[in-house]
């Protein structure tokens, strides 16, 4: 489950950190394939996380295209958007890090819908 080991809770960390110091604004292809490395191998390993690694995937592959698809990226975060507000609301869910995949949810949300 997320949040269940450093790894996550640290690529939480850096992630907001990445979002909040761009001010919102996008931050370069080459750091967004950084960071999903980063997520990748935080949840390396966990079989409830394997749709969400397969996003990860998704959206660092689309993030190196010569010609991003921009649209399919914006769905690609949206999709990721919800699965962090859904694994931040889930029962089983507990501790600060739930609050940190709340504002992930938002951040990712606003880029998806920005055009």
């Amino acid at each position: 489950m997320l949040g269940s080991n450093i790894l996550e809770e640290s690529m939480l960390t850096d992630t907001l950190k990445a979002f909040r110091d761009n001010n919102l604004t996008p931050i370069l292809a080459t750091q967004g394939v950084i960071l999903l490395d980063g997520w990748l191998q935080a949840l390396a390993g966990d079989s409830n996380m394997e749709q969400i690694q397969g996003q990860l995937n998704e959206l660092r592959t689309a993030l190196q295209a010569t010609q991003p698809d921009e649209p399919y990226i914006r769905d690609l975060l949206g999709s990721l958007a919800d699965k962090a507000q859904d694994v931040a609301e889930d029962s089983n869910s507990e501790g600060t890090w739930t609050g940190g995949l709340v504002s992930l949810s938002k951040i990712l949300r606003s880029f998806s819908t920005n055009s």
